[in-house]
């Protein structure tokens, strides 16, 4: 797999618990790309683009620290359900087909951690967290090169979050 930058974009559900805990639930629309590239045993192989536009719904713990100064530091974990309406689940793929299809439903768990600003109107957070998938999304073909030749696709994203809310 090749390193590939996304996006995306979403709105949160947040309930306090406590002075220090809170529970948050996010829904956002996710737009990436998955490259797998090949390597032949005398020469290099193709790589096969995965493009992916999921809705994903993440529910997480977050304790944070106090705010001296306005400022504050705050820790999360967590679960996300990942759906992905390009999947190629369902698809009839041939032996040499350049096709690795995934699974539509993924799901991860998470942690990270970031920062609080409280400012005059808005309350900012930029928020560092990183998500590794518990079950596995290859749709394995066992005939095909490209996904017969593959055990497993554990997704593993990182993401940087910028927050504001009132």
């Amino acid at each position: 797999p090749e390193d590939q930058m996304g996006g995306g974009f979403g709105g949160s559900v947040a309930l306090r618990i406590g002075r220090h805990w809170e529970m948050k639930m996010l829904t956002m629309l996710q737009l990436h790309n998955r490259n797998l590239k090949y390597t032949w045993q005398s020469k290099p192989g193709p790589t096969i683009k995965i493009e992916s536009i999921c809705f994903d719904i993440p529910l997480t713990i977050k304790y944070r620290s106090d705010m001296p100064n306005n400022t504050g530091f705050f820790v999360l974990g967590g679960v996300r359900w990942s759906h992905d309406f390009q999947s190629n689940e369902d698809m009839v793929i041939g032996a040499s087909k350049p096709l690795v299809a995934l699974k539509q439903d993924t799901y991860y768990y998470e942690f990270g951690g970031g920062f609080e600003f409280r400012m005059d109107y808005v309350d900012l957070s930029i928020e560092l967290k990183m998500s590794n998938g518990i079950t596995n999304a290859l749709v394995r073909v066992p005939d095909s090169y490209y996904s017969g030749s593959l055990s497993a696709i554990f997704p593993r994203l990182f993401s940087i979050t910028l927050m504001a809310q009132n």
